[in-house]
């Protein structure tokens, strides 16, 4: 039995894959060495909810499909997504300007 090539969509996803791959390595050396960096606290948060939240972003287009769906359908699945960076910016926000003697 011969193998078929690969399609479009099995090239895409392996790009995909590669990607989310390479951004979680990236996001374990930051985490991991970004204290002896000299990097704040609060930008190596920052820097990794952004991370955190482009590979959501990539899993939501490409492996839930909402690439190929009607907008609505988007915008359902997007919508939760933009109220949890909000709400994680805020809170980010607040950690920072409280004196930390409180917690």
């Amino acid at each position: 039995m011969e193998h078929a090539a690969p399609t479009n969509h099995t090239k895409t996803y392996l790009k995909i894959f590669a990607a989310l791959f390479v951004l979680t390595v990236i996001e374990v050396v930051i985490g991991s060495y970004a204290v002896g960096w000299g990097l704040p606290k609060v930008a190596l948060y920052i820097l990794l909810i952004a991370m955190a939240l482009v590979k959501a972003g990539l899993v939501a287009v490409y492996f839930m499909h909402l690439k190929y769906d009607a907008k609505f359908l988007s915008i359902i699945a997007y919508t939760p997504l933009a109220v949890a960076s909000i709400l994680i910016l805020l809170l980010g926000l607040e950690w920072a300007f409280q004196p930390h003697w409180l917690f």
